[in-house]
Order: C-alpha cells, then sequence, then structure tokens
C-alpha cells in the first residue's frame, strides 16, 4: 500500500500544499531526487506533520527520504522522524540538500496511527520529499475477534495487542457525537494534568471524523457495532473495558463533558482506596435518594417486580449511595468484578430494553452491581457536575475557562441528559485547536528521584549528601536551602533530559546521587546509559539506586575503575557519549586529563560539566582556564555574589565540546 493513496487524517506543510502522487504542491512542479521522477511521493516543506490512521493494520513502514533535486546541494537540510502511536520508530537527521536518498524502515505492528515529521532550522527551499512511501500488511493478524460488552448492546473489536498502560481514560461516541468528543478530550489533554494516560474511544459505526479525532489525540479507537439502537445504554461498553485495554487503573468518562480540573486525585484516590472499589459521584437527580430501592421507581421507571426479576435483596435495596455513571474509576480489579456480576444477571438485558422511556437504564443495573459487590466510593460532586440537574457559572479569564457551582471551582462539567444544548458559547472551545499538548514525555523520573533521595536522606541524614551537588565545601556535610525540588540537582537533571542525551559518562560516583540524577534523565530513551568510573564502592550508593523505579535503575552501568583508566579504555572501544560530568579528584592535573579524554569520549556540541569548579581546596580553576585557552566556550554556574547561594561556594562549569578558536 502506497502511503500517499491514502487520505490523512490531518496533513500541516510550511509551504504551498501535501504533495502527493508525485507533485511537490506548488507552482505545478513534481518531485525528482537524483535526475529520478518519482509517481509515488509526499512533498512536505517543513514544518511539516501529516497523520494516517492505520487501524492496527500494517506490519512495516519503508521509504526512502530526501531533498528535491530543485534545491541546491548543501543549501539547506532536514529531519525526518516516524512516529507510531506517538512512539518514535526511526529518523532521518540532517539530510542534506543534494545527498542520495536516504532509507527509512520502522515497524508499526499495532499501531493505530503513523505520524510523519519533517523538521528544519533552514526554511527557505527546504523542499522535503518521502520517496516511494510504502506500508506492508501484517500477514501475522487473523481475523478480527469480537466481544460482546456485559449488556449486549456493542460488538467490540479485541486488539490483536491489547495496549497496556498504568492509568488509562476511557469513552464511547458515535455517529453525531463527534464534536463533543473532540471538544471533550480537548479539555481533557488541557486541563485533567494526566498526560501519561492512554486515551481509548470505543467508536460506534466509526467514521473518518472519529478516525480523525482519535489520531489527533493519540487515543487508542476500538471500532465497535452496535447490537441494539444507539442510545445513553450503549456506553455500558465501558464497564468492560477491562476486557479491551489492559491498566492498573481506569478512569471512564462519557463524551457530553468538559474537564475543567485535575483528575490526578481521582487517579490518587484508587491507591488509597480498598482493592475492587469504584468511585463515581452520587447522582444529581433527587439529591435526597438515600436507597437504590426508592431509585429504581423514581429514576428508572422500575416497580417491585422488577426488584424480584433483577434478584435484588433487601440489602442491596437498601443500599445508599446511587450514583450516575457519567464519570467513575476503578482498579483492574474493579472493572473486572463489575463485568463479571453484570454477565451474571439473566434478566438484565431484558429488563433494560422493556421500557424504551427510559434508555438509561443501564445506570441502574451498574448501581446494582455497585451494589451486590459492595464497593461504590463517593467523589466530590464537582467530579461530574450534572446540567440536567443543577447549572454552574462558566468564566472565561487569563488561566482558560472556568466554572463555579456554590462558590466551588467544578472540575467535570457533564452535559447530561437534555442539557445538551445549555451554554452553547461555551461549547467547543477545545474541540477548535488543531495543535492540543500531548503526551507524557517519558513522565516525571525526576519527581521518582527526589523521592527515592529524601527517603534515601531519612536513612542516613545530611551528611549522606556530602561531596554531592549540596555537599559543604568542608566535605563533612551537606546543605540544602530548597529540599522541596533541590533546584541543583534539577538543574543536571534537566541540562541532561533537555540537550536530548541518550549515552552520559561521569567520573567520580561517590554514593551515587549525581548518578541517579542522570540516569532519571535518561530513563525515558532508548537506550539510556550513565556509565559511572569509581574504583571505590561508597557505602551507601546501593541503598539509593535500589530504590529508584526499575527503568531509572537499568539506566546506571557503574565500573569500578579509576576515571583516567576507565575512559581511556571507553575511548579505545568506540564508545561515544553526549554529555559528561567530572567530579573525581578536584586538581588542575587530573580535571585537564579527564577533559583531554571526555572531549574525544563526547560528541561535537555535546556538554561536558565540570564540579567543584570553583572549590576553594581544589585548583579546578587552572584547568578551567586550559580549556578556555584550548579555545573551548566555557560558563560558570553557581558564583553570583548576591542572591540566595543554594550551593556552599562549589560551583558547576559547562563546557560545549566544540572550539570556537584554535589555541594560541
Amino acid at each position: 500500500m502506497y502511503l500517499d493513496t491514502m487520505t490523512a487524517l490531518q496533513a500541516q506543510v510550511g509551504y504551498g500544499e501535501l504533495g502527493t502522487h508525485g507533485h511537490l504542491g506548488y507552482e505545478g512542479k513534481a518531485v525528482s531526487v537524483g535526475q529520478r521522477a518519482y509517481g509515488h511521493a509526499l512533498s512536505t516543506h517543513p514544518p511539516a506533520r501529516l497523520l494516517y490512521y492505520l487501524g492496527g493494520r500494517y506490519a512495516t513502514f519503508r521509504c526512502h527520504v530526501a531533498l528535491n533535486d530543485d534545491v541546491p546541494p548543501g543549501l539547506t537540510q532536514a529531519d525526518f522522524v516516524v512516529l507510531a502511536d506517538g512512539r518514535q520508530v526511526a529518523a532521518a537527521p540532517s539530510v542534506a540538500a543534494g545527498e542520495a536518498p536516504r532509507l527509512l524502515e520502522a515497524e508499526v505492528a499495532g499501531a493505530d496511527v503513523l505520524e510523519l515529521v519533517a523538521r528544519t532550522d533552514r526554511w527557505d527551499f527546504c523542499h522535503a520529499v518521502w520517496l516511494d512511501p510504502q506500508l506492508t500488511e501484517d500477514e501475522r493478524r487473523g481475523p478480527a475477534s469480537t466481544m460482546l460488552d456485559c449488556l449486549g448492546r456493542v460488538e467490540a473489536s479485541v486488539p490483536h495487542a491489547r495496549a497496556r498502560a498504568r492509568r488509562c481514560v476511557v469513552t464511547v461516541t458515535s455517529p453525531g457525537f463527534e464534536r463533543m468528543l473532540e471538544d471533550m478530550l480537548g479539555s481533557l489533554v488541557a486541563n485533567g494534568d494526566c498526560p501519561e494516560a492512554l486515551l481509548v474511544v470505543f467508536a460506534l459505526n466509526a467514521n473518518a471524523e472519529c478516525e480523525r479525532i482519535a489520531a489527533k489525540f493519540r487515543a487508542r479507537l476500538i471500532p465497535c457495532r452496535p447490537r441494539a439502537a444507539i442510545s445513553p445504554m450503549t456506553k455500558a461498553v465501558m464497564y468492560s473495558a477491562a476486557h479491551f485495554v489492559e491498566a492498573e487503573q481506569y478512569l471512564c468518562l462519557d463524551a457530553d463533558m468538559l474537564v475543567l480540573g485535575s483528575l490526578r486525585p481521582v487517579f490518587e484516590a484508587l491507591e488509597a482506596c480498598p482493592r475492587g472499589s469504584i468511585l463515581a459521584c452520587r447522582e444529581g437527580m433527587n439529591k435526597g435518594l438515600k436507597r437504590l430501592g426508592l431509585a429504581l421507581g423514581q429514576i428508572y421507571g422500575g416497580e417491585e417486580a422488577d426488584a424480584e426479576l433483577l434478584g435484588m435483596t433487601p440489602e442491596e435495596s437498601a443500599y445508599p449511595f446511587v450514583v450516575n455513571d457519567g464519570l467513575f474509576a476503578g482498579g483492574r480489579a474493579a472493572l473486572d468484578a463489575l463485568d463479571a456480576v453484570i454477565r451474571s444477571m439473566p434478566k438484565a438485558v431484558e429488563w433494560a430494553d422493556a421500557h424504551p422511556h427510559y434508555s438509561w437504564r443501564n445506570q441502574f443495573i451498574f448501581n446494582l452491581a455497585l451494589a451486590r459487590l459492595d464497593c461504590g466510593v463517593e467523589l466530590d460532586p464537582s467530579y461530574n457536575l450534572q446540567l440536567h440537574v443543577s447549572d454552574v457559572r462558566f468564566e472565561d479569564g487569563p488561566a482558560g475557562l472556568r466554572a463555579e457551582w456554590g462558590g466551588r471551582p467544578v472540575r467535570v462539567v457533564h452535559f447530561s441528559g437534555a442539557s445538551k444544548r445549555r451554554h452553547p458559547e461555551w461549547q467547543g472551545r477545545f474541540a477548535g485547536l488543531p495543535d492540543p499538548l500531548l503526551g507524557s514525555g517519558g513522565g516525571d523520573y525526576y519527581g521518582a528521584f527526589v523521592s527515592a533521595l529524601r527517603a534515601w536522606v531519612g536513612r542516613f541524614g545530611l551528611k549522606g549528601l556530602a561531596w554531592s551537588f549540596y555537599g559543604t565545601a568542608d566535605g563533612e556535610t551537606a546543605r540544602v536551602a530548597d529540599p522541596s525540588v533541590f533546584p541543583l540537582l534539577g538543574l543536571l537533571h534537566y541540562l541532561v533530559r533537555s540537550n536530548g542525551c541518550v549515552r552520559v559518562l561521569e567520573s567520580g560516583t561517590a554514593r551515587g546521587v549525581s548518578t541517579a540524577c542522570i540516569a532519571s534523565a535518561l530513563a525515558h530513551r532508548e537506550g539510556g546509559r550513565v556509565v559511572t568510573f569509581d574504583p571505590y564502592p561508597h557505602a551507601g550508593r546501593e541503598d539509593l539506586w535500589a530504590t529508584l523505579p526499575a527503568a531509572v535503575r537499568d539506566c546506571i552501568e557503574p565500573r569500578e575503575t579509576g576515571s583516567l583508566e576507565g575512559m581511556a579504555e571507553a575511548l579505545a572501544a568506540g564508545e561515544v557519549y553526549e554529555a559528561a560530568l567530572l567530579d573525581s579528584i578536584h586538581t588542575e592535573e587530573h580535571v585537564w586529563a579527564e577533559f583531554e579524554l571526555a572531549a574525544r569520549l563526547v560528541c561535537e556540541g555535546g556538554l561536558i560539566l565540570i564540579h567543584d569548579a570553583c572549590y576553594r581546596y581544589g585548583t579546578v580553576e587552572g584547568a578551567l582556564r586550559r580549556i578556555e585557552a584550548a579555545g573551548y566556550g566555557l560558563v560558570r554556574l553557581w558564583t553570583a555574589e548576591a542572591g540566595v547561594r543554594e550551593d556552599d561556594r562549589l560551583g558547576l562549569a559547562v563546557v560545549e565540546n566544540r572550539r570556537r578558536q584554535r589555541a594560541g
């Protein structure tokens, strides 16, 4: 399958139009590279981004990338990047004009969305082209399997490779509700404060617009076929979400909601509740309702005989927590139990379909399951403010759209029931944004490192931080002016992370504090590694590393050798790094010797950091002057004579590993 024969879900190019079938997309010109014309090509003048819906059908993506022949050689260059479901799977950096086409191959098995990105820092005439872009079908895929939800409303496709995540947010949509879906997902991404959560959309009769919206938000789309008339009862597929997505925690939202506050407390509350708990908000209708048995008649049009038909016990009838299922959350065990209990109610489907005027009877079955499991935990109503019985005051200010009810901020506004047309002036605000901020970027491993560090200091005391970035000049203890974020270590973490480092070397491990900090900046990257040299295994080091998340701990490679010996061996082995931290012996000759080796090990333009740059009992300054005399750019940090001092006059030097001038 040639990709240029498929319709892009989204296409953004920096100049002209997206060119397909061998066209450049402007001035009637054609794609030509190396004097060869291409009948299948995508022309994407950077900055460009293309999205295609794959639906998990393909195994590989293959193409060549180049700059078109009409660009003079060497005039410009482009980076080509391929992403599958937001994860980079292939890249061709710095492809220059006049260069022969470069091959790109990527594994995309199971991916829903293919993303092609072209970037440049030399915009003019950057005619970036993807040549013969082809997708190969996944021959290992057999016929798609399907499963009915627990109320038999929907037949949903079971993914060949079920998505896995620690946390996921689930919703359901159908034709006619695409705009609400886009608005809800947009508000969730903007305000929900859970960027690490996998987004899942159960799509009934999925159309191209639904696919576009799912791709826009990198959501996993699960195609569904209705087995009954589409109605509010269709949302019962969310009760069975654990059959389709493997997660530790699930948060299920109706598509007719606006998220205006953080949902992170809901996920965190799951960790504090007993296993099997399901969190939800009380039903807004008939707020004085204290028993599920009363709700049967007052909300769902039921009678006493219905209670007997459904096997409702007196204890279940007296269950005091009657919920609205527009928002609910639970762990995997809870959703498995919910699904199993509903499937075990032999008359549930028959009763739900018996009264067409009550198309929300699924919600009573949900409530009955909670009562039967005795697992309901009440959330504050601000997490599901139902507009069919309440109203809110909206306000649009510098912080964005906000809502207030009873003098309190509302986190989730639910356009429930007949309220879907209320407040039209505030609907669609998030749907119209073409480029939402997506993804978690690998997660907050710095936060995990700081948590581990606090626990470690609680065991070893401040003295454990001696000879770290927070050590005092006498080498006896440490001083931490701001223990809330440890800004000195935060600088180290984000220098390494923001510079795109994958491999970092360190001389002088000591108790491994800076090693752990660097590892936290690399753990989200494929092949992330910090190689640290120290001939002595210092006390407490392994204790700190053992408390780090496995992904961070696995990035650390200690080598029990002196820094000069270890770096010489690494050089002989052809190792390459993007950064180095020199922090072992603080004499001019030793630091200069380390720097000479580091300059050969670290890539051109990489970072070389030198700690204790102004340590009064060392002679590091002499090495810094030699580095500057050799033509390297160098900046001394933490030396200001005013302000609040965070370190104890130890200092840090940052060297760009690129000569600016020749020595002498």
